[in-house]
This record gives structure tokens, C-alpha cells and sequence, in this order.
């Protein structure tokens, strides 16, 4: 069986990750291309090798299974729901949408249409973070107490999407967000509420820093970003009996040899993991569960929802200048 992909939205990010991870798996191909313009699919086709080009649309109607949909944050609800309602599962690149609210909407589409989709946060299927979890209880490091993730990288021009407000811009949505997702997977739990500070840009109208306490049961998370930063991408677990590092932990290279520091009493010891491509590894768990081949370890659907609610708590958090629980976002 072929996987047969659509792709929407001519990104970076589509042609420099998404796009050499599907040409590495005999089981996918790419389709067709979408793009705003004509001119910019006839190209982005031509340089990726794929032969069929057209609008968002002509992508949506086409014989393919699912879609990547790799455009701005504020774009995601739009063409998530015409893709569900075509029958087509959904690959959406991170933050799912710009709300909770929107969050619901294509999650209950994907549902109603019989789909599924999921979030792209494909640092989560490297290896690496599950040796992370084994290490915690093979070396008895005791209750894990505190989570602190950095994700941050020099500022774009302000012709970026990701400074664009209309567009859904914002560190939250780029970047925060991944520190966030993986001290839900550290812990293996939702937080009970947050606290945070966001700096919004006078001129943009968008957020340029975030600074997010995440409060969990007996333990909790501090995660920080921002635009303007020299690039960091780490996280780190202080447990009661030791603590464990990782100096690249969400954006990592296909060809990236990654380190875990592990630190308990006076001793140290570096736990190398061989490069993979994370990427490719997140289509491919998405095509053994949608194909009935293998489960994955967690929903799909739920843990967009999930991820949603707390960033809509963060947003909440830094207009009210208070402590949002979780369990108010719904009331």
C-alpha cells in the first residue's frame, strides 16, 4: 500500500524536513502541491520532483489519503475541516490553530468525517526522550520534581509569518509550545493550571518572549522562549536523587547526534543516541495507526485537545494577570 500525500502550504519547514522524510520511506509519495499561487506550486513542484501542482483546493480533490498542511497557524482550522469533511486525514504542522475553540472544531470534524489527525510535533518520536523516561527508573533517580525547557532563537523579519498577528504569529505558538508538550510527556500528566507572562510587541501586536509556569500534581514546569535569543533548544529534569539533561531536544537534525547528560551524586555519565529522522519517524507512526498496522502510545486527537487547552490557558493567564486552572477553560 502507497501512502499518498497532498501537501498544502509551500513552507520551509515542508521542504526542508517534511518533504526529504516522506522521499525516505518506500511506503509514501508525494502527490500533488498546493500552494496560493500557481507560479509557487509549478515551482515548489518542480523542485521537490513531484509532477501535480495546483491550488489548496485542486489538492483537497485530489486521490490522495491525506494531507500535510504546512501553512501559518491561523490558517490551520480553514483547511483542516475541507480536508476532513473530503475524507482525507490531516497532518498539521504545530500549534494545531489559534484557540481552543478552533481546536474543537477540527477535532470534531475529524471525527464526524471519520479521519483522524494529528499535530506535528515530531520531536516527540525521537528516541531520545523515551531513554530519557528509561534512565529516570534505571537509575532510581528518585520522584522527578521539576521540568525547565528552553526553546529560542533569533528574531525574524518582520516580514515572517511568524511575526504576522492576522496570521496566528507569536513565540507561543512557534516555539513555547514544544517545552510545554514535553513536560506533559516527562511527567505523563496535564497540568492542574499555568501562570504566565507574555511580551507583546507594540508594533506587531504579537508575542515576542513567554514565560509559562506550569503547575502539576506534586511537581512542576517552567517553560521559556522567545524571538531575539541565541538558539537553545533544551530541556532539563531535576528529580530527588539526581537529574538528567538534553542540550538538543526539539529541533534536531536527521543527521544530529544527540546527548543526554545524567547527573547523579558527584557522577556523570553522557548517554549518546544515534542520529534518526524524527520526522520521518512521526509519518510513520501515523501510517501504522491509521492503516490498523500499530497502535501509538498516545491519541492523536486527544493530545491536540490537550496541548490546545493549555495554551488557550496560557493566553487567559497573561490577559488576566492571574492563575488559570485548566478545568475553568470550558466554563
Amino acid at each position: 500500500m502507497t501512502f499518498k500525500i497532498g501537501i498544502i502550504g509551500c513552507s520551509r519547514v515542508a521542504k526542508n524536513k517534511f518533504i526529504p522524510a516522506i522521499n525516505s520511506l518506500e511506503f509514501a509519495s508525494i502527490d500533488i502541491v498546493g500552494s496560493r499561487t500557481d507560479s509557487k506550486a509549478k515551482q515548489f513542484s518542480k523542485e521537490i520532483g513531484c509532477k501535480t501542482f495546483g491550488s489548496y483546493e485542486d489538492v483537497i480533490s485530489s486521490d490522495i489519503d491525506c494531507v500535510y498542511i504546512s501553512l501559518p497557524d491561523g490558517l490551520h482550522e480553514k483547511w483542516t475541516i475541507k480536508a476532513a469533511e473530503a475524507g482525507l486525514h490531516v497532518l498539521c504542522e504545530k500549534s494545531s490553530t489559534t484557540s481552543y475553540e478552533s481546536a474543537k472544531n477540527m477535532v470534531n470534524t475529524s471525527k464526524s468525517s471519520k479521519t483522524r489527525i494529528i499535530e506535528c510535533f515530531s520531536f516527540r518520536f525521537h528516541p531520545q526522550h523515551k531513554k530519557v523516561l528509561d534512565l529516570i527508573q534505571e537509575h532510581n533517580l528518585g520522584n522527578i520534581h521539576n521540568f525547565i525547557g528552553n526553546f529560542g532563537y533569533p528574531r525574524p523579519n518582520d516580514n515572517n509569518i511568524r511575526l504576522q498577528k492576522k496570521l496566528g504569529g507569536g513565540i507561543l505558538n512557534d516555539a513555547c509550545c514544544y517545552p510545554i508538550c514535553a513536560s506533559r510527556i516527562i511527567f505523563n500528566e496535564e497540568p492542574v493550571g499555568v501562570m504566565s507572562n507574555l511580551l507583546i510587541d507594540a508594533t506587531l501586536g504579537i508575542d515576542i518572549s513567554s514565560s509559562v509556569f506550569l503547575i502539576y500534581d506534586k511537581k512542576n514546569a517552567y517553560a521559556e522562549s522567545g524571538f531575539d535569543r541565541n538558539f537553545k533548544s533544551n530541556y532539563e529534569i531535576w528529580c530527588s536523587k539526581g537529574n538528567i539533561k538534553l542540550n538538543r531536544a526539539f529541533a534536531v537534525p536527521k543527521n544530529f547526534e544527540t546527548e543526554i547528560h545524567l547527573i547523579k551524586n558527584d557522577s556523570k555519565k553522557i548517554i549518546m543516541i544515534e542520529p534518526v529522522d524524527q520526522t520521518a519517524l512521526m509519518i510513520k507512526t501515523f501510517f501504522e495507526e491509521i492503516s490498523n498496522i500499530k497502535k501509538c502510545d498516545f491519541n492523536f486527537e486527544d493530545d491536540l485537545l490537550k496541548q490546545a487547552k493549555i495554551l488557550e490557558a496560557v493566553r487567559l493567564s497573561n490577559k488576566k494577570k492571574k492563575f488559570v486552572y485548566l478545568e475553568d477553560i470550558e466554563k
